[in-house]
């Protein structure tokens, strides 16, 4: 971003102290990860203060925004300083301020209660594969601070922005949405994920279709499957052109996988590729994928559409993100499905299902999924039939384990971690490993202790 002084002023309603810099070329918002010559802008929480860290970095800094109660720790600092009502909110201004310049960039925001970070990855594989200009959000970075930082490091130049929209609260789409305004809205799924700090299931849908808020007039959206059901249950109602992935006709990509063989087809024509895994969520978020790409490419005036093939060619080099169903070869030549970044009941199950139809083993390592409105019955109604070896962490998996009896139990990941360091005998080649939970319960510690530390791969 480049911005002058004056502009930043008018965009946060703010006041310059120490006089008005030319320009602004970046805002940095972490003193760890300063970028010389940006503006620090000094957020605050309810157990850290960032006007605190400025004075190790104000003199490599062209200006610094602030409140006005953290700003009376910077009365001897000589550097200009925007001070704003609320510095959180000050960035996502900024940031609208710069996505409204961005007049050559399709913005996509992508929301959902599951497959937001493998939908990312996958539009940006397909675009950059095609040769287009991309940019995306970096690994978690999908709330109101990351977004915005995201927002703030697009260039012009950039053809496609991929925003991934992630929320616990209330309010926080509706902001976000704001922020963004986006060309392109995509809920990829709902479920009763975050429900408990969502107001349950009927407020899981009512925030994420808040992205939607400030889509702009010429935008249209894409629902995921099952999302345009749960809109109508719910009573939201869309106003922009939308493209319902329920839908069979000519507007949406159709899927079909055989084992790992996965064929995709669009009106008269279709291509295949195979999957790493027999995973059905992957079938259904290429699908996806391809029919957001694909009508990105028919609204682009005087360019040429690249052939269907062409963009299911470039699915087919697609890799997962780390923690995201990653393929990783284990201890004794076993094989780590490392899903360990996150879950909630419908991708967790989905991880499972993926699982049984491997051959071999199937050794499951699960874990509690946090922020769930009814945390007992949830876990109660995952379905593990077919699993060889069930190892269950957390205060949340001991009702599972009730009706699992010769499931393994840990009240904590160290136990099941200590279990798992004594145990490493006990697997081999012939075992499939999935590793999930929610992120708070860091079972990528499992994984570390799974893995041939000295030789740690993808397959």
């Amino acid at each position: 971003m480049r911005m002058t002084g004056l502009e930043l002023q008018r965009a946060t309603r703010g006041a310059w102290q120490k006089g008005i810099p030319e320009s602004i070329n970046g805002i940095s918002t972490d003193s760890r990860k300063f970028v010389e010559g940006h503006a620090f802008l000094a957020l605050r929480g309810p157990s850290f203060d960032g006007h605190r860290f400025a004075e190790q970095l104000v003199t490599r800094a062209s200006a610094m925004i602030g409140d006005a109660q953290g700003m009376h720790l910077w009365e001897k600092f000589e550097t200009p300083q925007l001070q704003v009502e609320n510095t959180l909110v000050a960035l996502g201004d900024i940031a609208n301020a710069w996505r409204n310049r961005l007049n050559q960039t399709t913005v996509v925001a992508i929301t959902g209660s599951y497959g937001k970070t493998t939908i990312r990855s996958m539009l940006a594989h397909i675009f950059s594969s095609l040769n287009r200009s991309t940019v995306a959000t970096h690994a978690n970075l999908n709330n109101l601070i990351g977004v915005p930082t995201t927002l703030l490091g697009i260039n012009k130049s950039t053809e496609i922005a991929l925003i991934e929209c992630g929320i616990s609260e209330e309010g926080e789409m509706r902001r976000l949405s704001e922020i963004v305004q986006p060309d392109v809205a995509v809920i990829t799924g709902l479920a009763p994920a975050h429900s408990s700090g969502l107001g349950g299931m009927k407020g899981v849908v009512s925030e994420k279709t808040g992205l939607l808020r400030h889509l702009l007039p010429q935008g249209w959206c894409v629902l995921g499957e099952g999302v345009a059901k749960q809109l109508s249950q719910y009573d939201q109602a869309i106003s922009h052109d939308a493209i319902d992935m329920d839908q069979s006709g000519a507007e949406t990509v159709q899927w079909k996988l055989t084992g790992k063989r996965l064929m995709l087809s669009y009106k008269e024509e279709s291509a295949e590729l195979e999957l790493p895994l027999p995973a059905r969520h992957w079938a259904a978020n290429m699908a996806l994928s391809a029919t957001i790409a694909l009508h990105y490419f028919k609204r682009q005036e005087n360019e040429a559409m690249p052939s269907f093939s062409k963009l299911v060619a470039s699915l087919s080099t697609w890799q997962p993100v780390e923690g995201r169903m990653q393929i990783i070869s284990g201890i004794n030549g076993a094989t780590i499905m490392d899903d360990s970044y996150n879950a909630n009941p419908v991708s967790m199950q989905a991880a499972l299902d993926t699982l049984v139809r491997l051959s071999g083993r199937s050794i499951a390592f699960i874990g509690d999924m946090a922020e769930l409105d009814n945390p007992g019955h949830t876990h109660r109604s995952l379905n593990l039939s077919g699993i060889d070896m069930l190892i269950l962490i957390g205060d949340e998996m001991k009702v599972v384990r009730d009706d699992h009896p010769d499931a393994i139990w840990f009240a904590t990941t160290d136990e099941a971690v200590a279990w798992t360091e004594k145990n490493l005998q006990r697997f081999n080649s012939n075992d499939h490993i999935l590793i999930k939970a929610s992120r708070s319960m860091h079972l990528d510690r499992i994984v570390h202790a799974m893995t041939n530390r000295e030789d740690l791969h993808a397959l």
